[in-house]
């Protein structure tokens, strides 16, 4: 028995030196932080209160970016390109330490938001059908567009295009 005990506090007390041991958090911002269209140039810093081996960048839980930080730094700088409705979105940084190797919980979350997009409105085609009983068919051929200019909020979740249409049997004559 007294094994088992010894066994169990010395469990219970690794579990508590690893929490106290914990990597401070990171906080991350973004740069602008407002006003960002597509094809602007964004620069998200992670700031870091220890000196890291590896940095990372996530969007909307998903790892985006991966790097090795000069250790010299206390902070990594992830820049790129906006160039579609997908890089808006919640992101987050956490880095990892060498000796020993502990990764930190993630920052608080970052919100990037695209201004000034808008869906464009599609372009309806029509052509004639080949008329039967003395009735012309139109058809019209039109490109889904997403209603809505904001990224799904759950990337786990995808959700069909909604097309909308109108119907009416007053054709022109």
């Amino acid at each position: 028995m007294a094994p088992m005990a010894v066994a169990l506090i010395l469990g219970w007390w690794l579990v508590a030196a690893s929490r106290a041991r914990q990597l401070p958090q990171p906080s991350l911002s973004l740069h602008p932080s407002q006003g960002v269209s597509l094809g602007d140039t964004v620069t998200l810093r992670c700031h870091l209160p220890r000196m890291a081996a590896w940095v990372q960048l996530w969007l909307n839980g998903t790892l985006r970016f991966d790097k090795e930080k000069d250790k010299e730094q206390d902070a990594a700088e992830f820049s790129f390109a906006v160039t579609n409705l997908e890089d808006a979105g919640t992101y987050q940084c956490r880095y990892q330490v060498s000796e020993p190797l502990w990764t930190s919980n993630q920052s608080d979350p970052v919100e990037l938001v695209l201004t000034g997009v808008a869906p464009e409105m599609p372009k309806s085609v029509q052509f004639q059908g080949p008329s039967r009983d003395s009735e012309d068919l139109t058809y019209a051929e039109m490109p889904a567009a997403i209603p809505c200019p904001q990224p799904p909020t759950s990337p786990t979740a995808p959700q069909s295009p909604v097309i909308y249409t109108t119907v009416s049997t007053d054709l022109p004559r």
